[in-house]
């Protein structure tokens, strides 16, 4: 707090700056004045929260100076000082709100007693304040939440515009204001972007989407959009760490959430271009999802077939993505998690290697935290590279057996592999061969085969966005109905009933 006293007496004006513990009222500045004008200029340069003012100063005096004061600074509390208990002085300090008019010559208990006062009177209006505004701003935010919301009723929308004050009849344009630091103390700050807006003159209300991101309203005249677009741009250039995805401008309130649709999509593009600050809507685009379809079986192929290749498949599935601007993150982020969950699953040594190594403790948690594609990129290759690591320490299987392995891996979708085949192709006898896998690893050939394409199954089963008959062709079952049969045999459930259980 900020404290004023105005006396033309130098021995009470200094006296009391230096005989009062002013910080244990909690006030931290002390101007002096000597004479009326000089504590008006004072006031309007620092604004003090209290004001002890002589009532008889030269060039104002102190009646005088407390009206102008009114004027400028409203809230200031006001202690009078006074030799003159005239009637006339008392009736003006009363219609002027004063805290208290003390009497010379002065006592100190009693003028800190007045101080003490007002702090109190102050701190319990700030409290008030505080509880009105922090009302005010949760309205805010559910009107954001409402008018971003398609089902939302208008009526209600309406009222709380009403309660807010904000505007009816205007133009309106949503915008996605996200912090771009990836670290795990960064959040995007809504009480610094409302005050932006606010010091702008532009009337915004927002709402904290998540820990990064902030939904923005902003209102204006038909002529204004220009205007919104540059304050946005200048935002960003003021706060290095912030981006915005722009949506476009709403002629009514209903239009808002498409304007927000957009704004997000304008947004989600950050995913790809990171260093770019300021995001506008560019033309949808129809996106083929066969070459996502085909990321997944193309990942348990190399590593099953080729795992030093791992490497490259996330370099070129990331290419892709790129390319094609894929929009949806999540899709994408899941994509990784389970080709990771796939590589580390329980292996403790593995998991050990990437927490010393990386401070990875929790791989599918690292994945979800990656923001941009460049980083989810860079962990997947991480993993990959730990993967390949613990691979040539610990093959138990000798050459032809990992040849065999490799070759089931590459054929498994031709529905016809059989021990004939595979035997063929490495020039030995059915006999030998079935001999030789056994001893390895404990199992034929085919039921090797088998486990390989039901173990591929579950996990193509257990992600949606396939459906059964294409996960029955990439597993190299001659029909839907074969593989389900197949599937019940080893699971006891169904394909659907495996994915809902799971």
């Amino acid at each position: 707090m900020r404290l004023l006293i105005a006396d033309d007496d130098d021995y009470t004006r200094e006296g009391l700056s230096e005989s009062i513990d002013f910080e244990k009222f909690g006030i931290q500045e002390v101007f002096l004045a000597c004479d009326g004008a000089e504590a008006l200029r004072l006031a309007a340069l620092k604004k003090p929260d209290i004001v002890l003012t002589d009532v008889r100063m030269p060039k104002l005096n102190g009646i005088e100076f407390a009206e102008k004061l009114a004027e400028t600074n409203p809230g200031c509390q006001l202690l009078f000082m006074s030799g003159y208990m005239d009637v006339d002085y008392l009736k003006s300090a009363i219609k002027l709100s004063a805290v208290e008019y003390i009497e010379k010559p002065l006592k100190l208990a009693e003028v800190e007693q007045a101080i003490l006062k007002s702090v109190l009177g102050i701190q319990s209006k700030q409290k008030q304040t505080a509880v009105l505004n922090q009302k005010n701003e949760l309205e805010r935010q559910r009107l954001v939440g409402l008018l971003r919301d398609t089902g939302a009723d208008q009526d209600t929308i309406k009222e709380l515009c009403q309660e807010t004050g904000f505007p009816l009849g205007k133009r309106y344009v949503g915008m996605i204001m996200f912090s771009r630091n990836e670290d795990e103390h960064s959040r995007a700050d809504l009480d610094l972007i409302n005050r932006y807006w606010s010091s702008t003159g532009v009337m915004a209300i927002g709402e904290q989407l998540d820990r990064y991101r902030c939904f923005v309203i902003a209102a204006y005249d038909k002529q204004d959009f220009k205007r919104i677009n540059y304050l946005a741009d200048l935002f960003v250039r003021q706060h290095d760490s912030y981006s915005i995805g722009m949506g476009e401008a709403a002629n009514r309130l209903e239009e808002l959430p498409e304007s927000y649709r957009l704004a997000y999509m304008a947004a989600e593009r950050s995913f790809y271009y990171p260093d770019i600050r300021f995001y506008s809507r560019q033309e949808e685009r129809t996106q083929s999802k066969t070459f996502f379809t085909n990321l997944l079986p193309e990942f348990y192929k190399r590593k099953d077939e080729h795992p030093e290749q791992l490497p490259q498949w996330v370099e070129s599935s990331c290419s892709m993505l790129r390319e094609q601007e894929y929009a949806d993150r999540a899709r994408i982020i899941a994509l990784f998690e389970t080709a990771a969950i796939a590589l580390v699953g329980g292996n403790q040594k593995l998991l050990i290697q990437l927490e010393n190594d990386y401070g990875i403790r929790n791989v599918e948690q690292s994945l979800r935290d990656c923001r941009t594609l460049d980083s989810l990129e860079m962990m997947m290759r991480i993993i990959c590279g730990a993967y390949l690591e613990e691979v040539q320490r610990s093959s138990p299987y000798s050459r032809l057996i990992q040849d065999v392995i490799q070759y089931i891996a590459s054929n498994y979708r031709n529905p016809d592999l059989d021990l004939r085949t595979i035997a063929d192709h490495m020039h030995l006898s059915t006999a030998h061969l079935g001999m030789l896998f056994k001893q390895e690893t404990g199992t034929s050939i085919k039921q090797y085969i088998s486990d390989y394409r039901i173990g591929l199954a579950k996990k193509l089963v257990m992600s949606e966005h396939y459906k059964m008959n294409t996960i029955a062709e990439l597993c190299g079952y001659a029909s839907a109905s074969y593989f389900a049969k197949v599937f019940k045999a080893s699971t006891d459930l169904s394909p659907l009933e495996y994915r809902k259980k799971t």
